[in-house]
């Protein structure tokens, strides 16, 4: 395994050990509960049991004291070596606490006494009570920013309605961490977060997932029905539509997204390295492949570690604000810039894996016997390992035509093939089936792999 992300802290640290030895536990469920397309509630029980949800609260609180973003991230990966469909449940649950942990601090540093008391409480009653919290967040053709749901003011409560998709862990959680559009006293709109209990009347959690390698992340739909809830139901809130607010309450939640997928890449590789070194043989592409993945792993690394300790670094500097708008934006921009790397990197490095860890095509060939001295043995297809034969052509009898099973690779190929050099020959095994033509080789200077 190459150089790995370590946490910053101690209690970081601890919470990577926890998550490391859990994923080892979940290992061994995951492609059951995916194949079965059941819930792993006892990865839940493991989490609680743990003190995992409650891992950024402060240790005054009850929780693990892992206020640092960094750390978090970093434990998260090592999550989702073992199951990334708990990882990204759990990740959900993470970034809603994390939001809280830092309006808390905030309350506390600007000296919002009874704002810091309210954020206190609901702290120490995530503890307390075992909460699972599920993000009920995204919603169809939405506006990040103006969410669809709405909050009515009802006596000396709310009503919610609306509906939500993508509600992660939702057939495990106790509330739903919901967003809100609500009309305060001046018929403005704000946005706003809704702590609904998943059993509050009124609530419906459709059983509606089914997507394939994930489906043990419970990311189900939900319908909020004329959902009653009492004052303190609803809070939080700033301008309908304005950004800035939106992104520093998110600063952070792109980075968990691409620590699942860091955790899936390193654990596809770390298979694939395993399964290689059971056959290798004299063939490099293999070990290209394998180095590749080496050099974005790497970069990953690099690039998501990098973004939260930009957030980390930022909060430390404003213990009592958010900061300027120019700051805000410039790091939502790297989070989500570091998001889209690392999962672009990650869909990279697995799919190399599963080519990697595939069993190596067997070529055969019936040859007449005027050619069967003279002739190379058979390769195979790298890229897509299709069996190639030799079949005869109905226009002429006497001809050999290579085909393929493999419906991606139906073009004979060329009829030259004889006349070709060793390095055309290469560029089309690492291109496919397709037909190279003598014309259309490549200038010797310049690189195959280019």
């Amino acid at each position: 395994m190459p150089i790995e992300l370590k946490a910053h802290t101690d209690a970081g640290a601890r919470l990577v050990a926890i998550a490391e030895e859990l994923s080892g536990q979940f290992a061994g469920r995951a492609a059951k509960h995916d194949r079965d397309g059941t819930y792993p509630f006892e990865a839940i029980d493991a989490l609680r049991a743990a003190g995992y949800f409650a891992a950024p609260i402060p240790i005054e609180l009850g929780g693990l004291g892992v206020s640092s973003a960094h750390d978090l991230v970093v434990a998260s990966s090592r999550l989702a070596r073992g199951d990334a469909s708990v990882a990204i449940g759990v990740n959900m649950h993470l970034v809603a606490v994390l939001n809280m942990v830092r309006r808390h601090q905030v309350a506390l540093a600007s000296g919002a006494e009874r704002r810091a008391r309210a954020f206190g409480a609901s702290l120490e009653q995530i503890v307390r009570d075992g909460v699972v919290l599920a993000a009920a967040i995204s919603e169809r053709g939405q506006d990040l920013t103006r969410p669809g749901t709405v909050a009515t003011r009802i006596g000396s409560g709310w009503r919610i309605d609306g509906q939500k998709m993508f509600c992660t862990m939702s057939p495990a959680a106790t509330d739903l961490y919901a967003t809100v559009t609500y009309a305060d006293r001046d018929g403005i709109d704000r946005y706003a977060y809704a702590m609904v209990p998943t059993d509050a009347p009124g609530v419906v959690v459709h059983d509606d997932w089914d997507a394939l390698g994930m489906r043990a992340s419970g990311s189900n739909s939900v319908s909020f029905e004329g959902v009653e809830l009492p004052e303190s139901g609803v809070r939080g809130g700033f301008r309908a539509g304005d950004p800035l607010p939106y992104m520093e309450r998110n600063l952070h939640s792109g980075l968990f997204h691409a620590a699942a997928s860091l955790g899936i890449a390193e654990s596809a590789d770390a298979i694939a390295r395993e399964g290689l070194a059971r056959r290798i043989n004299g063939d490099a592409r293999p070990r290209m492949q394998v180095a590749d993945n080496a050099v974005e792993l790497a970069a990953a690394r690099a690039v998501l570690p990098r973004a939260a300790d930009l957030i980390d670094g930022h909060r430390a500097a404003n213990p009592a604000s958010d900061g300027s708008a120019d700051e805000l934006r410039a790091l939502f921009a790297e989070s989500q810039a570091a998001k889209a790397f690392v999962n672009q990197t990650a869909s990279s490095i697995v799919d190399r894996a599963l080519a990697l860890w595939a069993e190596p095509a067997t070529a055969t060939a019936t040859r007449s016997p005027a050619r069967t001295a003279t002739s190379r043995p058979a390769r195979s297809c790298t890229r897509s390992a299709p069996t190639v034969s030799m079949t005869t052509s109905p226009a002429s009898p006497s001809a050999r035509t290579p085909t393929s099973t493999d419906p991606r690779c139906r073009a004979p190929l060329h009829p030259t093939r004889r006349r070709l050099s060793p390095r055309a020959h290469f560029a089309r095994r690492c291109r496919g089936s397709r037909p190279v033509s003598p014309l259309s080789r490549r200038p010797r200077k310049e690189s195959l792999l280019a």
